[in-house]
């Protein structure tokens, strides 16, 4: 994850090891340290961008399974979007055209079907609650649906991210084995109270920071 807001990477460290991202020049100055646009994981598998050099030897020194991208990356839209993809029930959804050539390799090799989606900040616009969905795209929020991943559509906003008029729900949570974790507080935002009820019809834990506003970190990649 990005340690762009010391006070989000200290409340977490409590619970977790947190390996820091790279930044990333070629990127635009609100992405460069995000781990959503640096790294996707797949199965066992870590896409990471070779620019990522720092970010590429601490995975690989946990004895974790590499591969880095070809294609330069760039802050032009969508050449900056080269990993930026949800795998969820054996399917890899993101803007096909826009997706790593390694990525797209690896998913034909491992018959893992891709599923175009015109955002192509996919895992940005996505918070994936294991095998299903929170997202404030409709598109996307379509694609899954077709594809048998059910979840909810909210609304957008409410998500600060410097830089731009507001970020997403998947730049600001994670899920793991113990739960699902806000970078602020739930409540804060307009769909609080349907994500809440959303997450406990899944008997789902919430763990969030109490008075902060939501705040797109640029996601979590759990190892």
């Amino acid at each position: 994850m990005s340690d762009e807001k010391p006070d989000i990477t200290e409340a977490l460290s409590h619970s977790y090891n947190i390996i820091k991202t790279d930044t990333i020049d070629a990127l635009l100055p609100f992405e460069r340290r995000h781990a959503d646009m640096q790294c996707l994981r797949i199965r066992d598998t870590f896409f990471v961008l070779k620019e990522a050099v720092d970010l590429q030897k601490k995975l690989l020194s946990l004895g974790l399974k590499v591969v880095t991208t070809e294609e330069d990356v760039s802050a032009e839209y969508p050449r900056n979007v080269l990993l930026n993809a949800v795998y969820i029930k054996r399917k890899l959804f993101c803007k096909i055209d826009a997706i790593a050539g390694v990525v797209k390799d690896y998913c034909e090799k491992h018959r893992i079907e891709l599923i175009n989606v015109n955002q192509g900040y996919t895992k940005c616009s996505t918070a994936v609650i294991k095998d299903c969905i929170i997202t404030a795209d409709k598109g996307i929020f379509k694609a899954m649906a077709e594809n048998g991943v059910g979840g909810i559509l909210i609304e957008s906003g409410d998500i600060d991210l410097d830089g731009v008029d507001y970020g997403f729900i998947g730049g600001c949570s994670f899920c793991d084995n113990n739960g699902v974790s806000f970078t602020g507080d739930i409540e804060k935002h307009k769909d609080g109270e349907k994500i809440i009820k959303f997450l406990a019809s899944k008997r789902m834990s919430m763990g969030f920071m109490n008075g902060r506003k939501l705040y797109d970190i640029g996601g979590f990649i759990v190892i």
